[in-house]
């Protein structure tokens, strides 16, 4: 696992640092930011990296989970595996009283499909031939009014989870942003950075 050079700036002391890693030959970028210190971190990222490995090799893996018919199969096993980590942290940390969250963004490029998922404030752009196509927002409406984020990984046993695929063809860059209280963090993946 390697931590990722990407551009991007924090906030203020109220947002939590976001740690970017890189992992299988670059095609998966995790975006992870703890709410509750960062004991969870490598289970999380283990859990998603193995699954999509494993189902990258065609391994037979098994998941209590089902697809979803309206997305694609890669886009299903993003959504698989941050539905698996987040039981472990759910079953783990969680079950009888809060201990554990975090907020999680997932960029995954595999063959010519990019799958960008999310729980939490991390919000997706494509750029694809000169032009700004929004995927996905990050920030929510009651950040102002609440102490935690309204949507963390391992907080309840069904996440709510923001998933889309698109096409390379085309595509230059994706920009991944969060917002939290009027506060913005910026990371910029060019498509080079995926081969």
């Amino acid at each position: 696992m390697k931590s990722s050079g990407l551009s991007g700036h924090a906030g203020h002391f109220k947002f939590p640092q976001t740690q970017v890693i890189q992992l299988l030959n670059d095609q998966l970028f995790i975006f992870f930011r703890s709410w509750s210190g960062l004991e969870i971190q490598q289970k999380v990222i283990d859990e998603i990296s193995h699954f999509l490995s494993a189902a990258d090799a065609d391994l037979e893996v098994t998941t209590p989970f089902e697809f979803i018919e309206s997305l694609s199969s890669y886009a299903n096993k993003v959504r698989i595996s941050l539905l698996l980590a987040n039981d472990i942290v759910y079953k783990t940390e969680n079950k009888e009283r809060y201990a554990q969250g975090c907020e999680i963004g997932i960029v995954y490029k595999k063959n010519n499909e990019v799958i960008c998922a999310s729980v939490g404030r991390f919000g997706f752009t494509a750029i694809k031939n000169e032009q700004r196509m929004v995927l996905s927002s990050g920030g929510n409406l009651l950040d102002d009014q609440v102490l935690l984020p309204t949507q963390l990984l391992g907080l309840d046993p069904t996440p709510i989870i923001q998933i889309n695929s698109i096409s390379t063809k085309g595509l230059s860059e994706l920009v991944v942003d969060s917002d939290y209280f009027n506060q913005s963090t910026v990371w910029k993946i060019s498509l080079i950075d995926f081969e």
